[in-house]
């Protein structure tokens, strides 16, 4: 279960991505956030609900689920505001927080679950976080585009394939500095991009 809604988490992504680029309008992508929005709150209950103790199992399946709600939260509300059309200050402050979340579920994967795959992914997502924090409640218009490429760069690196592989057990096979790695590329395409674009003419309020 939580295999495939990393997977579907890519489509939203890169809707959200696209309208950061202008691409997509924020109604566009007011379906898609909610529809995936709705899907991991469906997969925490799957997951996390059902466990009633409080032994080392089953703390790490509450803690591994927490990850699938930052991300519930986060797309449920870009489906509101994107349907309302409500401004971007509040879910930029909530991204912001969101940042020191994955900062702490990136060090949990490492020492806890010895994932220093995911843990690479987590420390990609406290990227990403930023980027929204910076652009929707810091005002940073000019990485607006930057954020927009590496919302979809990381649609397909730090989720669709990574979900596919884990869907087709193939996921072990991947070296880690093969994760490391691509997720440093990303991250110096965003830079690369912050330094030469100017921001898109109208900010489109969507985000991780």
């Amino acid at each position: 279960m939580s295999s495939l809604a990393l997977f579907f988490v890519g489509s939203v992504l890169l809707c959200n991505g696209l309208g950061l680029l202008g691409r997509l309008s924020p109604k566009d992508t007011a379906p898609i956030n909610l529809f995936i929005g709705l899907t991991l709150v469906a997969t925490v209950g799957v997951t996390a609900l059902p466990v009633a103790g409080g032994s080392e199992a089953e703390l790490s399946t509450v803690l591994g689920s927490a990850g699938f709600l930052l991300f519930a939260f986060t797309y449920l509300y870009v489906a509101l505001n994107n349907f309302r059309d409500l401004p971007g200050q509040g879910l930029g402050w909530y991204c912001g927080w969101a940042v020191l979340v994955s900062l702490m579920l990136a060090w949990v994967n490492v020492d806890r679950f010895d994932d220093p795959k995911f843990g690479a992914i987590w420390l990609s997502w406290a990227v990403l976080f930023s980027a929204f924090f910076l652009v929707l409640a810091a005002g940073l218009d000019n990485l607006t585009v930057a954020t927009g490429w590496l919302t979809v760069l990381q649609a397909f690196t730090t989720t669709t394939l990574p979900g596919a592989l884990m869907l087709t057990g193939r996921w072990d096979d991947v070296p880690t500095g093969v994760v490391v790695a691509v997720q440093v590329a990303v991250v110096v395409v965003f830079v690369a991009v912050a330094t030469v674009r100017r921001p898109v003419a109208t900010l489109e309020v969507a985000s991780a």
